[in-house]
């Protein structure tokens, strides 16, 4: 049996390409972290340890989701490049592309991954409490994790022949699972990419330039993780960010104007209140008003 390669350790959620776009002209990219400002490097900001290590039935680990990630994100970076080129006209092509970066960096988040594991826990709660509760009620509840009416009634009537002991074992034994067990990896939550990329492709995307002296930031957490729908704002670069908005109209192309300063602002505003650790840009000064 071949052991599979497991090399890599320090796992970006988010890419250092991205960050990279908002160094200063001199080269430099500053942090916030709570109130104070520093210098930091791409090499430590928003990344966690063995984020997307999986394993085998043998705990064997490898490294083939950051593998797979890093091959994305190498044609990705390019597609950011392209973008900030002067004049540049976007195509079909590329707007597909930045549909695929944006639903990855969605479902890559460690608060999103990490979401599967605590669902569980929450309806391991709900199951093993199933003797106190009437058939409304669970079904009820059973709606908040998405379970219709006629299939929560055969679950209560299931787990109504369980005992509370048989109950109480499963739910321990549903806690005691770890996060980077095969029977249940946080990596499952990259599957949802195809249908974050369906809801993603039906807006309006546009390219906004940032005016002078204004300069976009960006936070570990750059994207909303629920209701894109919505709609929202995310920065590319500290020149450059992206509107996305609902629409009814077929978009081929990404259509592009400058922004305003009130919404630079407000898209660096967002970042900072909705960042899970860090800010980054190319000025502490910038970084230090928010």
């Amino acid at each position: 049996m071949s052991i599979p390669k497991f090399e890599k350790k320090n796992h970006h959620y988010v890419p250092q390409f991205w960050q990279r776009g908002f160094l200063s002209a001199g080269g430099q990219l500053y942090g916030r972290r709570d109130s104070t400002v520093v210098p930091v490097s791409t090499r430590t900001t928003m990344a966690s340890d063995w984020l997307y290590t999986v394993f085998d039935n043998h705990w064997n680990a490898s490294d083939a989701i950051e593998d797979i990630l890093s091959t994305l994100e190498s044609r990705h970076a390019s597609l950011f490049t392209r973008l900030q080129l002067h004049g540049y006209r976007s195509t079909a092509s590329d707007r597909g592309e930045l549909v695929e970066f944006l639903a990855i960096q969605t479902v890559r988040h460690p608060d999103i991954l990490g979401r599967g594991h605590r669902l569980s826990r929450a309806l391991g709660d709900l199951l093993v409490s199933i003797h106190h509760m009437t058939l409304l009620d669970f079904q009820k509840a059973m709606a908040g994790f998405g379970v219709a009416a006629p299939d929560a009634h055969n679950c209560y009537l299931l787990l109504r022949t369980r005992t509370p002991d048989q109950l109480a074992k499963e739910r321990d034994d549903l806690y005691a699972q770890s996060p980077q067990s095969p029977q249940l990896p946080t990596q499952d939550a990259l599957l949802a990419k195809p249908n974050v990329m369906q809801a993603i492709s039906s807006m309006e995307l546009c390219l906004l330039d940032a005016p002078t002296p204004e300069a976009f930031v960006l936070g570990d957490t750059p994207l909303p993780q629920s209701d894109l729908y919505r709609g929202f704002t995310f920065p590319i670069s500290h020149s450059l960010a992206v509107v996305a908005s609902p629409t009814v109209a077929i978009q081929r192309v990404l259509s592009r104007r400058t922004a305003t300063a009130q919404e630079v602002q407000e898209t660096n505003r967002w970042q900072f209140d909705n960042a899970l650790e860090i800010v980054v840009g190319p000025s502490a000064t910038t970084l230090g008003s928010l």
